[in-house]
C-alpha cells in the first residue's frame, strides 16, 4: 500500500511539474514580427525614429517586403526569412541563409523565433550587408567635350584647371570662369573600390603659425619627410606618417602644467560605389573602417613652493591661504589645433583620393591621464532615394583621472572624384570626465565641516598633502563623445538630399553609470571623510572594530606612511595587532609603518592577533 501511494505521490507531482512547465511557456512574452522589424531598422541604419511606425516606414522604403497583417503575429523563420531575403538579396531564399550561416542549418519555416535568437540573427545579417565586396569600377563618359583655356571660349564651356572643372560665363560683358557642377561635366560617372590606405604615397599639407611661414601650404610626402614639426597656439606639434597611418604629438607648458595630447590613425580601409547617371545618383555605398588611439595628459607642479605653508596650518588658515594662491591663477588649458589635411590617392582609380583632414581638442584642469582606443566602422548606403546609416564604435579606455578633461578627435574623411567632393564622413569624438572636487576641514575637535570647490581635485591634493585637518576627494563623471555628421554641405550627396546629423554618445553614456568616488587617487564606494574622534576621546570609545585615521594612501617612493589607529575593539590593546602586505613587491610594513618598494598598488592588513578583526589601508606607490 505504502508503494502504492508513493506512485501516486510521483505521478501527481510529476503531474504538477509538467502543468508549471507548460504554463511558464505559455507566458513566455511572444517575440513579435513587428518587434522583430523594428529592432532590423534600427540595427541596419534604416530607421532612426523612436517611433516603431516611422521605422516600419522606412523599411518598406528601402524595399524590405513584409505583410502589414502579420505584425501582431509571433516571429517565425518564414516571416523572418522572407523580410530578410528582401533585405540581402532578391536572390536569396530560406536555404541560401542557411548556407550563409545566417539562419541555423537545424531551423524550420514553422518553427517560433525567440528574441535571443532573433537578436543573433538581426547581428549577424548587419554584419553581412555592412561588408559588401566591391570590385575597382573606373567609367565615366562628360556631357561635351572638356576644353583647354586655349581654346576659343563660349558661354557654358566646361574647361579642365589646375583649380577643377570651371564653367564660361559672361558677367558684366566680361567672360569669367565659374565653379562647375557635377551635372555640368559628367552624364555618367562610376567609381567602386576597397583597399586598405597606404599613407607612404600620401600627400601632406600641415597647418601652423603665421611666423612659420616655411611650413604653411607645403606639400609633402613620406619618401621626403618622415617627421614634421611646427607650432600652433602655442603648442609644438610633431607628426610622423607611417604605412598604415599617422602618429601625432601635440605638448605644451604653461604656468607649470605640462599638458600633451597623442592620437594615432591607422588601418583606414574605404569601401565605396558611387554611381552618377542622367543627372541623378544611383545606388551608392561609402563605408569607412579605422582604429584610432587618443591620449591626452597634464601634470601640475606648480604649487611645490607653497607646499610648507599649507602643509603646516590649521584648517582655516588652509582656506584663506587657498584663496589668496590659487583663485588668482587660471589653472585649466584649452586648445583646438588643426593639425593637417591628408591626400592619399585611390590605387585603381585614377584622379580620385581618399582625404583627411585632422583636429585635435584638448581641456584640462589638473593632473589626468586617459588612453582611448576606438574602432569605428562608419559609413551609408543609398537605395531608390533613400538612406541607411552604418555606424559601429567599439572604446577601450585606460586612466588616470584627478581633475576635468575632454580629449576629442575631430575628423573629416572624404571621397574626392575630380576635383569634386562626393561624400565624407565627419566626426568628433573622444572622452569627457568632470571631476567635482569637496574639501573636508577639521577643527580642534575633530568634526567636519565640508564644502565643494571649483579648483581641480588634483590641486587640493597637492597642497593638502601632509594637513591633517584637511581631506580631499572627487566625484567622477565619465563619459563618451561622438558627434556625426554624414555628408556635410560640402559634398555633392549633401546637395542631392543624402545627409544627416548625430550625437550618438554624450553624457547619458556614462563609463561607470554613475558618479564615482575618489580619495587619495583611489576609488572607494562611497566617501570615508566622517567626523572623527580626538585622542582624548579614544579610551572611552567602545567599537567592534579596528577604525583608522585613513583607510586609503598615495604613498612616493622615497617616502612611508604610519598607520594610525583611532580605536579598537574593546579588550584590545595596540599589542595585539599585527599588520601584513598583501603583496610586500609593492610595500613592505614593519610595525604599522608602510615602506614603499615598487610603484603599483596593495592593501595592507590590520588586524588582532587572534584574527577577530580587521581592516585594510589600500595603498598606491606612485613612481614620482
Amino acid at each position: 500500500m505504502l508503494q502504492t501511494l508513493t506512485k501516486k505521490l510521483l505521478l501527481c507531482l510529476t503531474g504538477l511539474f509538467i502543468l508549471i512547465t507548460c504554463t511558464s511557456c505559455r507566458t513566455r512574452p511572444a517575440y513579435l514580427f513587428k518587434d522583430f522589424l523594428n529592432e532590423l531598422s534600427l540595427s541596419s541604419g534604416i530607421g532612426v525614429s523612436e517611433d516603431i511606425n516611422d521605422n516600419l516606414d522606412a523599411l518598406n522604403k528601402w524595399g524590405v517586403n513584409f505583410n502589414s497583417e502579420e505584425l501582431d503575429n509571433e516571429l517565425t523563420y518564414k516571416t523572418l526569412s522572407d523580410t530578410l531575403i528582401s533585405l540581402i538579396d532578391e536572390d536569396d531564399n530560406f536555404y541560401s541563409l542557411k548556407n550563409k550561416n545566417i539562419i541555423d542549418s537545424s531551423a524550420k519555416e514553422t518553427q517560433t523565433v525567440s528574441y535571443e535568437k532573433g537578436v543573433e540573427i538581426i547581428k549577424k545579417t548587419v554584419n553581412y550587408i555592412n561588408n559588401k565586396h566591391i570590385e575597382p569600377v573606373y567609367d565615366y563618359e562628360y556631357v561635351k567635350e572638356i576644353k583647354s583655356e586655349n581654346d576659343e571660349l563660349n558661354d557654358g564651356d566646361i574647361i579642365y584647371t589646375n583649380d577643377g572643372y570651371k564653367k564660361v560665363e559672361t558677367i558684366d560683358d566680361n567672360q569669367v570662369l565659374t565653379e562647375a557642377n557635377l551635372e555640368d561635366v559628367y552624364a555618367y560617372l562610376e567609381i567602386a573600390d576597397s583597399y586598405t590606405v597606404d599613407f607612404e604615397n600620401a600627400e601632406v599639407i600641415p597647418y601652423g603659425d603665421e611666423e612659420n611661414t616655411s611650413y604653411i601650404n607645403e606639400k609633402f610626402n613620406l619618401l621626403s619627410s618622415k617627421n614634421h614639426v611646427f607650432n600652433s597656439e602655442g603648442f609644438r606639434i610633431s607628426y610622423t606618417l607611417n604605412k598604415s597611418g599617422i602618429d601625432v604629438h601635440v605638448s605644451k607648458n604653461e604656468n607649470g602644467v605640462n599638458i600633451y595630447g597623442d592620437v594615432s590613425i591607422h588601418n583606414v580601409k574605404p569601401t565605396f560605389k558611387w554611381t552618377y547617371k542622367e543627372d541623378d545618383l544611383k545606388n551608392c555605398y561609402f563605408k569607412l573602417d579605422f582604429n584610432t588611439t587618443e591620449k591626452v595628459g597634464a601634470s601640475i607642479g606648480k604649487y611645490g613652493n607653497y607646499h610648507l605653508k599649507f602643509k603646516d596650518v590649521d584648517a582655516s588658515s588652509f582656506k584663506s591661504l587657498l584663496n589668496s594662491v590659487v583663485e588668482k591663477e587660471k589653472d585649466e588649458l584649452e586648445a583646438s589645433i588643426p593639425i593637417c589635411q591628408i591626400k592619399t590617392p585611390i590605387p585603381n582609380v585614377p584622379t580620385a583620393y581618399l582625404n583627411i583632414d585632422l583636429l585635435i581638442k584638448l581641456y584640462v584642469s589638473g593632473k589626468v591621464e586617459v588612453v582611448l582606443m576606438n574602432e569605428h566602422s562608419l559609413g551609408f548606403e543609398t537605395k531608390e532615394g533613400n538612406i541607411r546609416f552604418i555606424n559601429d564604435n567599439s572604446h577601450d579606455l585606460d586612466l588616470i583621472l584627478q581633475a576635468s578633461t575632454k580629449a576629442a578627435l575631430g575628423l573629416n574623411l572624404n571621397l574626392e572624384a575630380v576635383k569634386f567632393r562626393l561624400c565624407d564622413v565627419e566626426l568628433d569624438g573622444g572622452i569627457r570626465g568632470l571631476v567635482k572636487s569637496t574639501m573636508h576641514l577639521y577643527d580642534d575637535e575633530g568634526n567636519a565641516s565640508s564644502e565643494t570647490s571649483n579648483i581641480a581635485y588634483s590641486t587640493l591634493q597637492e597642497l593638502s598633502e601632509g594637513n591633517s585637518d584637511v581631506k580631499v576627494c572627487g566625484d567622477v563623471s565619465l563619459y563618451y563623445l561622438l558627434d556625426l555628421i554624414i555628408n556635410t554641405p560640402k559634398t555633392q550627396m549633401a546637395k542631392m538630399g543624402f545627409s544627416k546629423n548625430f550625437n550618438i554618445l554624450d553624457e547619458d553614456n556614462q563609463v561607470f553609470n554613475n558618479l564615482h568616488h575618489i580619495e587619495d587617487g583611489h576609488f572607494v564606494k562611497k566617501c570615508t571623510r566622517k567626523n572623527r574622534v580626538t585622542l582624548q576621546q579614544m579610551e572611552s570609545v567602545k567599537s567592534n572594530r579596528i577604525v583608522l585615521e585613513s583607510y586609503a594612501e598615495v604613498i612616493k617612493r622615497n617616502e612611508t606612511y604610519q598607520i594610525k589607529i583611532i580605536s579598537l575593539p574593546e579588550g584590545y590593546s595596540e599589542n595585539d595587532i599585527s599588520y601584513s602586505s598583501l603583496d610586500s613587491s609593492i610595500a613592505k610594513v614593519e610595525s604599522g609603518l608602510i615602506k614603499p618598494i615598487n610603484p603599483g598598488s596593495t592593501k595592507i592588513k590590520v588586524y588582532t592577533k587572534d584574527n577577530k578583526y580587521n581592516s585594510y589601508v589600500n595603498v598606491l606607490v606612485s613612481s614620482e
